[in-house]
C-alpha cells in the first residue's frame, strides 16, 4: 500500500511538470563562487547536513546556509581562505582536512573555525608528494575518525586527530584510498576503495576495525580497469552495498564478499562517471547515483543523476544538467528530507527526488553487452573518433594505444 502511495505521488507530480521541467530540476543554491574547485588530483571538497544547516568545505574555507530557506545567503564558518577537503566536529571542536601539498593538512579549532592551529602529526610529514585526499568520523563515536593518505593508505585516530595509526600498507601502483567509510550498521566493517596510478580498481575491506584486510579488485567483474567509488548501504539490508565506477555500478548481497558489475558503456541514456551513491532516507528501496562527463564534440560537459526504484537491481534513464565547463566534477551527494543535495565544482544544486523520480523514464535497462563496434571515451569520458596514442576506454576496460 505505501509503494502505491509513492507511486501515485510521483505521477501526480509527473503530471504537472511544465515542458521545461528537465532544465528545472537542478536548482543552485548560489554559492556565488567556484568553491568547489578541486585543486589537484586528490581535491574532492566535501559537504555535511547538520540539523536545517548544510556546511560545505570549498576552496576558500568553510561556508554554511540555512536550508529552510532556499533565498538565504552563504555564510562564512572559519577557515577563511583555507582550502578544505573535509571536517569532524566534536562540540565546538572542528578537525578540518585542508587540502596541500606537502605541508599543513589537519587543522584544529576550538571555536568552530574562527582560530586554529597545525596538527599534523609527522607520520603525515612525507615531503612535497604526500596528500591526504579524505577524513571520514565513526558513526557512533567522534572522536574515531580514518584519513587517506597517498602513501600511507588508510589511518585511523581514537582521540580525535591527536595520534593516529597506519592499518594499511603501501603498495606502489596502487597506494591511493580515495574513498574510505564506515558500514553505519557494522562500524568494524570499513572499506577503502578507488584506483591506483596504473589504473588498477580496488576495494580493500576489514572486518575486524582493520586487523586484516581483503582485496577484493578481483571479484568486481571488471578486475584490474576500473575505479570503485563512494559505497553506500542499504539501511534496512546490511548486506547490501552499491557502489558506482566509471560507466558501470556495482553492488554486492553478501556484505561485500563478492560484487556484480553492471556494464554501462555504450549506454547513453545512463553511462557517466558516477561518484555517489546514496539510499533513499524513507524510501530505501529507491537508490541515488550521480556522476559526470566531459564535453564530447558538440555537447557540454555535464552533471548526471539516475536514480533505481528495486534495490539498485536496474536503472531509470539519467537526467542531465549541462556545464559550460570542460569537465564539471562531482565532489559530493548529501539528503536533506525530500530533496537531494549535489556539491559539484559550478555550484550546490538541490533536487527534489519526487520530481527526479517522475521525469525518469518507466524504461528499464539491460546490460550492455561488449561488441567490437562499441564507442571508444578518453578518460574524462568524451567519445574519440580515431584514437591514436594514450589510454582509452572501451566497453568500460582500459586500453593503451
Amino acid at each position: 500500500m505505501k509503494r502505491m502511495k509513492l507511486w501515485s505521488y510521483f505521477l501526480s507530480v509527473l503530471l504537472t511538470l511544465p515542458l521545461t521541467a528537465s532544465a528545472q530540476l537542478f536548482r543552485p543554491l548560489g554559492l556565488g563562487f567556484s568553491g568547489g574547485e578541486r585543486q589537484g588530483s586528490l581535491s574532492q571538497p566535501r559537504m555535511h547536513v547538520e540539523g536545517e544547516k548544510l556546511y560545505v568545505c570549498t576552496s576558500q574555507g568553510l561556508y554554511t546556509k540555512d536550508l529552510t530557506d532556499d533565498n538565504s545567503a552563504w555564510q562564512q564558518v572559519g577557515f577563511d581562505g583555507i582550502p578544505l577537503q573535509g571536517y569532524a566536529r566534536r562540540g565546538a571542536d572542528i578537525l578540518a582536512l585542508r587540502y596541500n601539498e606537502g605541508g599543513e593538512y589537519l587543522l584544529l579549532s576550538h571555536d568552530g573555525g574562527k582560530t586554529y592551529e597545525d596538527v599534523t602529526p609527522d607520520i603525515f610529514r612525507n615531503g612535497e608528494h604526500e596528500r591526504l585526499g579524505n577524513l571520514v568520523q565513526h558513526p557512533t563515536d567522534p572522536n574515531t575518525l580514518l584519513v587517506a593518505s597517498l602513501y600511507k593508505g588508510v589511518c585511523r585516530s581514537i582521540n580525535f586527530g591527536q595520534t593516529w595509526e597506519q592499518l594499511t600498507e603501501f603498495v606502489y601502483g596502487n597506494p591511493a584510498a580515495s574513498f574510505i567509510g564506515f558500514h553505519p550498521a557494522r562500524p568494524n566493517v570499513i572499506y577503502n576503495s578507488g584506483e591506483g596510478m596504473i589504473y588498477e580498481g580496488h576495494i580493500n575491506i576489514t572486518y575486524d576495525g582493520g586487523q586484516t584486510w581483503n582485496d577484493h579488485g578481483n571479484s568486481l567483474g571488471f578486475p584490474g580497469d576500473n575505479c570503485v567509488h563512494q559505497v553506500a548501504f542499504h539501511p534496512a539490508n546490511p548486506d547490501l552495498w552499491i557502489a558506482g565506477g566509471e560507466g558501470c555500478v556495482f553492488i554486492t548481497d553478501d556484505n561485500g564478499q563478492t560484487w556484480n558489475c553492471q556494464n554501462y558503456w555504450g549506454d547513453e541514456a545512463r553511462m557517466a562517471y558516477w561518484y555517489f551513491t546514496a539510499f533513499d532516507d524513507e524510501h530505501p528501496n529507491t537508490v541515488y547515483m550521480v556522476g559526470c562527463l566531459g564535453r564530447n564534440g558538440q555537447k557540454n560537459a555535464c552533471i548526471k543523476i539516475m536514480c533505481s526504484t528495486d534495490g539498485g537491481r536496474s536503472w531509470h534513464e539519467s537526467q542531465v544538467m549541462e556545464s559550460m565547463r570542460e569537465f564539471d566534477r562531482v565532489n559530493d551527494l548529501q539528503q536533506y528530507n525530500d530533496r537531494l543535495l549535489i556539491y559539484a565544482e559550478s555550484d550546490v544544486y538541490t533536487v527534489s527526488k519526487a520530481e527526479l523520480i517522475a521525469q525518469s523514464t518507466a524504461a528499464i535497462r539491460s546490460i550492455t553487452s561488449d561488441t567490437p563496434t562499441s564507442p571508444t571515451y578518453d578518460l574524462q569520458g568524451r567519445q574519440v573518433e580515431a584514437p591514436r596514442r594514450g589510454i582509452f576506454i572501451k566497453n568500460g576496460r582500459k586500453v593503451i594505444r
